[in-house]
């Protein structure tokens, strides 16, 4: 990417597999890490993984009541495919389906029936830059994800780690069982990096990372002890084999495209 003057002209397949292991801390020590410790190792979690099939199930309380989405995560570097699937009771609803080869971005939405096709847009150069502060600095993990997305937290869960659960008080680092993959967990307290109205004492973050990869695989909110938001991998699956077509999307005849 030296003396390139544009993102375009940086092909995404270049280096990709020079990226996921170069600089990165492979495997935490035995026993429990500290806090920070975990939070740095955490920060290269997308570089230790090649290829990923996961499932995310989150599950919200609200005055309207509770709802359930699922998520399912397909990696293979460059390529990437999540579909969000909306559930309403026993059955399935409406789904969202986000792709890209690392060049494209291409998304369906079966709500309102529309098509998107892109270039993928790279972050501008300089976000991940030493001299930023850690609550500042975006990591470019090279490949395109879904942005504001829980498979972005699960994957790139460095600017959670710096922006969100720094700001609390922390408590110690234990170990559990999620999805049949050993984690490490960490309850983070009133975590706020300004007040506002409505906030309350008692809310806190229960967070859990994958020990292997660093991965986010738990998010808890809770209000005292009870649960009111809840986004937790029921399947994390790394160096699965991914047939090709497993990243096609599938656009219905009567889809509107919208560019």
């Amino acid at each position: 990417m030296a003396e390139m003057s544009t993102h375009e002209n940086r092909s995404p397949l270049v280096g990709t597999a020079t990226r996921t292991t170069s600089n990165v801390q492979l495997a935490l020590p035995r026993g429990l890490p500290t806090v920070e410790a975990l939070f740095r190792f955490a920060a290269g979690a997308e570089r230790r993984i090649r290829t990923l099939r996961a499932r995310i199930e989150e599950r919200s309380t609200t005055a309207g009541g509770q709802s359930r989405v699922e998520t399912e995560l397909l990696l293979e570097r460059p390529r990437l495919r999540v579909t969000t699937i909306k559930r309403e009771g026993t059955s399935a609803g409406s789904y969202d389906v986000w792709s890209t080869d690392g060049a494209v971005v291409e998304q369906f939405s079966s709500a309102t029936k529309t098509h998107t096709r892109r270039p993928v847009r790279f972050a501008p150069e300089g976000l991940d830059d030493a001299d930023l502060p850690a609550a500042s600095a975006l990591s470019d993990g090279g490949e395109p994800l879904p942005t504001k997305s829980w498979a972005a937290t699960m994957l790139r869960p460095g600017n959670f780690c710096s922006g969100v659960l720094a700001t609390a008080t922390l408590g110690v680092v234990s170990e559990t069982m999620i999805a049949g993959r050993a984690a490490l967990q960490v309850d983070a307290a009133a975590p706020r990096a300004i007040g506002l109205d409505g906030d309350r004492a008692d809310f806190r973050y229960r967070v859990a990372f994958d020990r292997v990869t660093g991965a986010i695989i738990c998010v808890e909110e809770l209000r005292g002890e009870r649960v009111v938001r809840s986004a937790v991998v029921t399947s994390f699956v790394t160096d699965a084999s991914i047939p090709a077509a497993a990243f096609e999307v599938e656009i219905p005849s009567d889809a509107v495209g919208i560019y």
